[in-house]
């Protein structure tokens, strides 16, 4: 992952303007609403819902993972980027952007337990948003197991060697 002084003059101003920091799955964010309600769930008390900024800079992907919520991506501006998505024995992708007419979309919700990382379609970054619900909590996020992956999914190998933080994970 790079440093902020290893962006490009573009991403660099990006990660300055919207006060990114970096994330550990890959890419940037900033939390920009936490609710103030807590819903009761069987494995502990979550806040209804949280949003934050992502930015992809150009060469970063976003690690597969799951969560334990839902999750909502929302496409603002920049390269369009492919959602990757592995679940019970089935892979899909979805593309996020404005080129409607193409296929792609502005918005697209994971559903829980999903496997999921994301990489850009160009080389230039993209700024999106994302809502969890209930709220993102670090105990509900899980990285992937990419060995496990390798046998549900060996037709998908090269994308999950792209998007797995390292073989251990």
């Amino acid at each position: 992952m790079p440093s902020s002084s290893n962006l490009c003059k573009y991403d660099l101003r990006v990660v300055k303007n919207f006060g990114l920091v970096q994330h550990p799955e890959g890419g940037w964010f900033k939390r920009t609403y936490s609710s103030r309600k807590l819903v009761n769930l069987k494995y502990g008390n979550r806040l209804c819902g949280t949003s934050i900024y992502y930015y992809l800079c150009k060469g970063e992907t976003s690690s597969l993972h799951s969560l334990k919520s839902d999750e909502t991506w929302y496409y603002h501006f920049g390269s369009s980027v492919v959602l990757h998505l592995f679940s019970k024995g089935v892979y899909d992708s979805v593309v996020l952007g404005r080129n409607w007419e193409d296929g792609e979309v502005p918005q697209y919700t994971v559903m829980e337990g999903t496997v999921f990382g994301a990489e850009l379609t160009s080389n230039r970054g993209s700024l999106m948003s994302c809502s969890v619900c209930p709220g993102f909590y670090q105990d509900d996020f899980h990285w992937a197991n990419q060995a496990d992956l390798l046998i549900e999914f060996p037709d998908y190998k090269e994308i999950i060697y792209r998007l797995t933080k390292d073989a251990d994970t």
